[in-house]
């Protein structure tokens, strides 16, 4: 599908990338000592063993401008949530692999926080909207944010235009966690088990803020071995050309309402207690439930036994209570 931007979803895009603020600098010493400018390939953890020294979440931008992105293939976890002006944000977690560069890095959201909260990992974020960065202390978040102290562990490229063009890395946000004193965060715990379901060979999700109007459709596709991201039914590579695959993608649905916010256009929140949804694996789907509380999200098959994962990395896809989602089999 090709994209399809009406004014205000132009200017709901615009104030999104001035909501990111101004850049902070950042120590080359730091970046060089540090970084290593070529991506391994991923591999694929057999446990849920930090092998970095904590868990750690980042935002990542996912408007056209910050594609291809970098890191989204050394995450365990990555979470896809829709923001604003027809586009999708993601939170990356990551706590298996390093990854020399994360990004582009780009502001928190309320749920966000809210997410990274309920499992205590550290947020590399740079500014974000207003009630998300008033809910940081309250909410006792562990705070990286490269706009309001923390410049010196990312840093800027020439290649694209602000904001598109901040990035970190695991070994930065590393030395930002011992730095602030933080405790290493938690891996989430995921059931393990014999996974059976309906044929399935893809899905497509067509998030959208606004009624008939979206920018881009995402999807996942099987593979042989694992499903691959599709944006606008075309494969995702990551800007050093590693493909953007996963395990285990739970696309769940969760009810929206608007989150105003002076200085971002159609800013949303959403509800995050309980719901349905559907787990995709080894070329399957089945129906789930899940749950949101202290300690993260819990998911469960028919009859309430937590849903099996299977090793390897998992997307949740966060979807409005309505969200257009197909299936082909």
């Amino acid at each position: 599908m090709t994209a399809r931007l009406k004014p205000l979803l132009l200017l709901s895009v615009a104030l999104l990338a001035a909501g990111c603020g101004s850049a902070q600098s950042v120590s080359p010493a730091v970046h060089q000592k540090t970084q290593s400018t070529q991506e391994a390939p991923r591999k694929k953890p057999i446990a849920p063993v930090r092998t970095i020294g904590s868990a750690v979440a980042v935002t990542i931008d996912n408007a056209p401008g910050a594609w291809p992105q970098s890191g989204l293939t050394h995450a365990d976890l990555v979470f896809e949530f829709p923001a604003e002006g027809g586009i999708t944000r993601y939170l990356a977690v990551y706590w298996h692999q390093p990854a020399v560069k994360i990004g582009p890095v780009r502001s928190t959201r309320i749920y966000f926080d809210n997410v990274v909260a309920a499992y205590g990992w550290p947020l590399g974020h740079a500014g974000g909207n207003v009630d998300a960065l008033h809910a940081i202390g309250p909410l006792g978040i562990k705070n990286i944010d490269q706009i309001y102290g923390s410049g010196a562990y990312f840093w800027r490229t020439s290649d694209r235009p602000m904001p598109h063009n901040l990035y970190t890395s695991t070994k930065l946000l590393e030395l930002a966690v011992k730095a602030d004193g933080y405790t290493p965060a938690a891996i989430p715990a995921f059931a393990t088990g014999k996974f059976s379901g309906q044929r399935t060979s893809s899905a497509v999700i067509t998030y959208a803020d606004y009624p008939n109007s979206w920018v881009y459709d995402v999807g996942w596709s099987w593979n042989g071995k694992a499903w691959s991201r599709l944006i606008d039914g075309k494969a995702v590579s990551t800007q050093a050309g590693n493909a953007v695959f996963a395990e285990n993608v739970a696309i769940i649905y969760a009810a929206e309402f608007p989150d105003p916010d002076p200085y971002t256009v159609g800013a949303v929140n959403f509800t995050l207690t309980s719901g349905s949804g559907w787990l995709l694996e080894n070329a399957q789907r089945t129906a789930i439930t899940w749950t949101f509380g202290p300690g993260g999200f819990r998911f469960y098959s028919a009859g309430g036994s937590p849903a099996p994962f299977q090793p390897g990395q998992t997307w949740v896809e966060v979807l409005p209570t309505g969200t257009r989602l197909s299936y082909t089999p």
